[in-house]
């Protein structure tokens, strides 16, 4: 969907190809337009999700040959990709399809450790032996034939449009997340699984007791870059570990209010979440409407769109992560009625705290040293203060529960 500023590319690495289609999903943008002059064969058909949206075109898309590679617009092949495939169709054509890996490009650079390098997906299949069903965000093969692996990967340039649009998506994506995690509290995890030798049953059994941990996002982003070694590819790494962090800590939010309400108080959250896009907002001046320039994002020589410098200093870096790995599972483990210790520990990473405040353990507090809270405030449990800008709150205040203050 929309997708004018990745197609072009995606198509020019399928030139080895003699029958490529583009399923599109409405796009009001030259996507359409470019893929057809390029060459494409172009179907439409709107999205209900990732696992409905494969079936269908297995069902309705009659292509030349009977094995199908499915490749989304921010993703490329690679020549040595193409011989394997050519090689393994000829070792094993009996096949119902093939897992095959992807190297995530993030700001100019192959994030392999911090990636989670090799990562697999269900892409090269045999269209009469293959089926899709929906799974968290995106999908998962449903066959009873024999699935094989590749070795050589495609490239994934996931942040191609922007972190903005990134955001968006997985807010969208966490509520799916969220329903799956719910319901996979109730599935058994063998502990053989999680050893497995078949690297894509070792990764899907390490996510389903990954949804179980205590302090994911924390968890989450020591696991990027520690336990993969994501700190030895520097601020990208750090970067892209700390919005995976962000995209755990949605999730984790939306169980909450799942759990308390249901699923129409999630779709309200997404619809005050998801910004709006725009190229421009408009002032006044002089009783004249004036447009911002639009700031061109930068990009580098693949296309991919590369973020504004962090405005965060080395040191500050390190606060939040100890706020993160430390100072925060030790305000939530304290006892519920220990106020005086969590505002000695809030006061500890900076934050300003009044006399006399009652704050529950289950609030959730981004950066201490951006608060400022006056004498005898009241914080209700589950309340967010996300604090990437300053907050006070004055003396006296009552924030209730599952309130959200955001600044910054």
């Amino acid at each position: 969907l929309n997708e004018e500023v990745n197609i072009e590319g995606c198509l020019e690495s399928c030139a080895w190809c003699d029958d490529v289609h583009v399923l599109d999903s409405g796009s009001t943008d030259r996507t359409v337009e470019i893929a057809r002059s390029m060459g494409a064969q172009v179907h439409t058909h709107p999205f209900e999700s990732f696992g409905a949206q494969r079936n269908w075109a297995i069902d309705n898309i009659r292509t030349k040959h009977d094995w199908i590679f499915h490749l989304d617009a921010d993703e490329r092949f690679t020549p040595a990709l193409v011989e394997e495939m050519a090689r393994a169709l000829e070792r094993e054509p009996a096949a119902a399809g093939f897992h095959v890996p992807s190297k995530l490009i993030f700001m100019g650079r192959w994030l392999k450790r911090a990636g989670g390098y090799p990562t697999y997906q269900m892409r090269l299949f045999h269209k009469e032996r293959m089926r899709f069903r929906d799974y968290g965000h995106g999908q998962r093969e449903a066959t009873e034939g024999v699935v094989a692996t590749l070795h050589e990967p495609y490239i994934h340039f996931p942040f191609s449009k922007g972190l903005e649009e990134w955001y968006d998506k997985h807010n969208r994506y966490s509520t799916l997340e969220a329903r799956e995690l719910l319901a996979s509290r109730r599935e058994r995890i063998g502990v053989g699984a999680l050893w497995s030798f078949d690297p894509v049953a070792r990764r899907r059994a390490w996510k389903v007791l990954g949804y179980r941990l205590p302090w994911r996002p924390a968890a989450r982003w020591a696991a990027t870059m520690v336990l993969q070694g994501g700190v030895l590819e520097g601020r990208p790494a750090w970067l892209y570990a700390s919005l995976l962090a962000s995209y755990e800590r949605m999730i984790s939010q939306k169980v909450r209010i799942l759990r308390r309400g249901g699923f129409e108080d999630v779709r309200a959250v997404e619809r005050v979440v998801a910004s709006p896009q725009r190229r421009y907002t408009p002032e006044r001046l002089d009783g004249e409407a004036v447009a911002r320039p639009v700031v061109q994002p930068r990009e580098d020589a693949a296309g991919q769109m590369i973020p504004e410098a962090s405005p965060w200093t080395f040191r500050e870096k390190v606060a939040r992560a100890l706020w993160m790995l430390v100072g925060r599972p030790i305000f939530r483990l304290s006892f519920h009625n220990w106020y005086g210790f969590r505002a000695w520990l809030l006061r500890r990473f900076g934050a300003k705290v009044g006399k006399g405040t009652r704050i529950r353990p289950t609030v959730n507090i981004e950066i201490p040293w951006h608060v400022e809270i006056g004498d005898g405030v009241t914080i209700g449990d589950y309340a967010i203060l996300y604090s990437l800008g300053r907050i006070r709150i004055g003396d006296r205040a009552i924030l209730s529960q599952y309130s959200h203050l955001c600044a910054g």
